[in-house]
């Protein structure tokens, strides 16, 4: 900077036309390594670059040895590069490609993704017309040197054979990596080192079925099909939103107009619900769905390729009640600047407008929808586990119940649950909900599925005894009382609290007080709602949790 200085100090600002400052080599590279790919998401940038070359195979291979050295390739039978090619394909910034659709966006993916992981990146390739080139970047050249020295190594016959096994001598490239240094820890032990190289693979294929399911799944029309294999196994589309699923559903779809600079352009939101866990077609169907908090949220494609997913865009939490809910966000390529694409194509950031039509005109009908699912699911193996977790209640109040009883209730007409109770306040007609028996021995404590207004509990008559209802579908009861259900002393002593209050409000009951006491029950339950909102959801050995 000083020459420059010194050069220039005394011309004018006029005088001074530009001046070209060349980036440092190894500095620039060796900062590149850190743009934030994880391994996952830069195998998916390379493979990007085999669709946008119109491959029809694309080859993964991992190796590693004992000594824990790494070598990654990636062989497809595109359309190849001639030595113009590669080094365009080579350039830090390489030329736009002619389709603006293709997967391949900034001109920086193969490198960036590449060099985050290996310090040296190799490209072989032929074309229908050329034979095999090979380029090289090594950032230890680099390094050493200080220059934009792209290397011409000799081609390898092993590489050769790697490339045709999907070639079959046509066209086609194998990008390679060595001296793999960041994807690797250095495990001593031979059995950790294996566990953990297979954890990669397996997480690598996962993704990738995800990533590509539509180029993968050739009944989607208008995609480029491909077929992928890592280490030879082939990779299978994953259907986030089980399509083939009976009991799934599409809650609400909308294709979505927004004003993308002078033209208008388009996007598609699609919200599906999920199976319950016991409504699936089999239990391989139903591990396959992969329901959990992490796997809900929206499921960002741009052409057709998955960028982004398991969250809600920070509209909302991850949570255990809309964990049944996924949303297929689908747009094209003129929209990635209204979107903000990154580099990585791993991420999009939504403006003001469209961020809240999404969250307050789209998601709020899917949400509820979602939460009653989960709700009714819930509530449905709560009541399967607590089966005969309330037969010591029973047993426990009845027994004791005509030393503590002061009223009598006589019934008039169980269809209508006319009745008439007698206390100290004198004879008055009412209605209290009369229930049949339903399981012998159980006619104090009666675990139902609902109560009118969402109340915790409401006094009840069975089998002509005084007896008090308790709403499963509460949050009380799928918070409080799920989770010591096994713990007779605790269910007990809680049954007894409701049955309790339901006896007292029948030893009192006026035409003054029964509006009051039901307002009460209401106001209670509500209160009872919000104080345990926070604590965790029960575990009822339910996948939808």
């Amino acid at each position: 900077m000083s020459n420059i200085n010194n050069q220039n100090k005394n011309l004018t600002d006029e005088e001074i036309n530009e001046i070209i400052l060349e980036p440092d080599p190894a500095r620039v590279m060796e900062g590149l390594r850190d743009t934030g790919y994880d391994f996952n998401t830069a195998m998916a940038d390379l493979i990007d670059n085999s669709i946008a070359a119109n491959a029809t195979t694309v080859k993964v291979h991992i190796n590693h040895d004992p000594r824990n050295n790494v070598q990654v390739y990636i062989a497809d039978n595109g359309i190849g590069m001639d030595s113009n090619g590669l080094l365009n394909a080579m350039r830090y910034g390489s030329q736009r490609r002619s389709d603006p659709s293709s997967l391949g966006k900034f001109g920086l993916g193969l490198k960036t993704a590449s060099t985050a992981f290996c310090r040296s990146l190799s490209l072989l390739s032929k074309t229908s017309t050329s034979s095999y080139k090979k380029v090289q970047w090594d950032l230890d050249e680099i390094a050493r040197i200080n220059k934009w020295k792209l290397l011409e190594p000799k081609i390898d016959s092993s590489e050769v054979e790697l490339l045709e096994d999907v070639t079959k001598g046509n066209s086609g490239t194998l990008v390679i990596w060595d001296k793999v240094d960041r994807l690797m820890k250095n495990y001593t032990n031979q059995g950790s080192r294996n566990n953990a190289f297979k954890r990669i693979v397996d997480k690598l294929k996962i993704h990738l079925s995800m990533v590509y399911q539509r180029f993968l799944d050739f009944s989607f029309k208008d995609v480029k099909h491909f077929e992928l294999y890592v280490n030879e196994e082939k990779i299978k589309p994953w259907d986030p939103f089980c399509l083939n699923e009976p009991k799934h559903q599409l809650l609400a779809q909308q294709n979505v107009k927004v004003q993308n600079g002078d033209k208008e352009s388009s996007f598609k939101l699609e919200a599906y619900l999920l199976p319950r866990v016991d409504e699936f077609s089999s239990p391989i169907a139903k591990k396959e769905a992969r329901v959990s908090n992490d796997m809900e949220g929206f499921y960002v494609y741009r052409e057709n390729r998955l960028i982004y997913f398991g969250s809600w865009l920070d509209m909302f939490v991850n949570d255990p009640h809309i964990s049944l809910l996924r949303v297929n966000f689908s747009f094209d390529h003129t929209l990635d600047e209204l979107f903000n694409v990154d580099i990585k194509k791993s991420r999009i950031i939504l403006n003001e407008d469209i961020y809240e039509y999404i969250k307050e005109t789209f998601m709020p009908a899917p949400r509820r929808e979602a939460e009653n699912l989960y709700r009714k699911g819930q509530t449905a193996q709560i009541k399967k586990n607590s089966a005969g977790a309330h037969d010591a209640s029973n047993n426990n109040i009845d027994s004791k119940a005509s030393s503590v009883e002061q009223s009598k209730v006589e019934v008039i007409d169980p269809t209508t649950d006319k009745v008439k109770i007698s206390n100290s306040q004198g004879s008055f007609t009412g209605t209290i909900k009369i229930l049949p028996i339903t399981q012998p021995g159980q006619c104090r404590v009666i675990p139902v599925n609902s109560i009118e207004s969402n109340m915790l509990w409401e006094p009840t008559i069975v089998d002509g005894k005084h007896a008090v209802s308790i709403n499963q579908a509460h949050e009380y009861y799928s918070k409080v009382y799920a989770p010591v259900l096994d713990n007779h002393v605790l269910v007990t002593g809680m049954d007894a609290l409701l049955w309790a209050l339901s006896e007292a409000e029948l030893s009192t009951y006026n035409e003054e007080t029964k509006e009051q006491y039901y307002d009460m029950r209401v106001q209670v339950s509500r209160i009872l709602k919000k104080l345990v909102n926070d604590l965790p959801d029960p575990d009822t050995d339910n996948d939808n949790n």
